[in-house]
């Protein structure tokens, strides 16, 4: 056996040994080992360095690895009779630093960063690998890149990815316990009133909820011009087809109201101005309006609605009072 082999073994013995709890007499023994020679020291923190490794990696990381470590175990032919216990574990530990290294290597972050838009929306932010993402106003997004997967957050509001294809790098978006997949295509996800939403402009995408387990439930492939919605439960609240050419249309600063209520209305172009608008009743909030707007229409958009049911409006500072005739 080789002094480096040897070495290695050794550490290994005495990192198991301090994990246990040193006596005195053996605390004695590793201190005399470590003036025996500057390398053990070396070598003791190297391998000290390996086993903290997974701790810095997350839960489901460190279950991907113990399944390639467990493989690699069944794989090799180890011999029962091992003369010292030590040789054992560094048989192990040599097996577990491969999986380990080439685990840790795909976890390393490579690029991050953090966007958040407030009454402005942001448009065409090329990322690294030539993707381009454009985020309506009120938005927060993290993307995150590794040298396996590419992976965005959407914490709340609108974002239009165009996703450079790369099969080697899988592109997954997480909004709440929803993900979805691709590879590279044009779609659009909303992230608004604990409901999720995905639109696909181009290409093709596979969507599912994450259950307490992290089990997929509810998995569907969308393709160009699909629409989905999920629940914060992850139910399907709606699937169905839109009109491609009305999807991210926030990008052209527009809003498109289809049949929905004035409160939902007040709240879309409330992520545009510094506004705060109040109803008199629950009855007008429950209003029903249909039309397209730009995003800093306000007035034009209160001057067709007091046309079209009886109510008024009162205005003071930053405060908005829509109040019944």
């Amino acid at each position: 056996m080789n002094n480096d082999k040897k070495m290695k073994e050794q550490a290994v013995y005495w990192l198991s040994c301090e994990k246990e709890g040193f006596t005195e007499s053996r605390k004695l023994e590793f201190e005399n080992w470590l003036k025996e020679n500057p390398s053990h020291q070396k070598v003791y923190n190297r391998m000290k360095f390996i086993h903290k490794i997974p701790k810095s990696l997350s839960e489901k990381n460190r279950e991907d690895l113990s399944q390639k470590v467990h493989k690699e175990l069944s794989k090799t032919k180890l011999s029962l009779k091992i003369k010292y216990y030590y040789s054992g574990a560094a048989v192990l530990i040599l097996i577990l630093f491969f999986s380990l290294f080439k685990t840790y290597d795909n976890n390393s972050l490579q690029y991050e960063k953090i966007y958040v838009t407030d009454v402005k929306n942001l448009s065409k932010q090329s990322l690294p690998d030539g993707s381009i993402i454009s985020l309506d106003a009120k938005t927060n997004l993290n993307i995150e890149f590794y040298k396996n997967r590419r992976e965005a957050f959407l914490t709340n509001g609108k974002v239009i990815f165009s996703i450079a294809k790369d099969k080697s790098r899988p592109f997954v978006i997480s909004s709440d316990n929803i993900q979805i997949e691709v590879v590279g295509t044009k779609f659009e996800v909303i992230n608004l009133d604990n409901k999720i939403t995905i639109n696909v402009q181009e290409g093709r995408v596979k969507t599912y909820h994450l259950n307490k387990n992290k089990k997929r439930e509810n998995t569907i492939i969308l393709t160009k011009a699909d629409t989905i919605t999920y629940t914060n439960k992850g139910e399907v609240n709606n699937y169905s087809k839109i009109n491609p050419e009305k999807i991210a249309i926030w990008q052209d600063d527009l809003i498109n109201f289809n049949q929905v209520t004035l409160k939902e209305a007040f709240t879309e172009f409330a992520k545009y101005t510094n506004h705060t608008f109040e109803f008199s009743s629950n009855e007008i909030k429950n209003y029903l309006v249909t039309g397209e707007f730009k995003s800093n229409q306000l007035d034009i958009f209160l001057n067709t609605i007091i046309k079209i049911y009886p109510i008024k409006i009162e205005k003071k500072d930053k405060t908005i009072k829509i109040i019944k005739k």
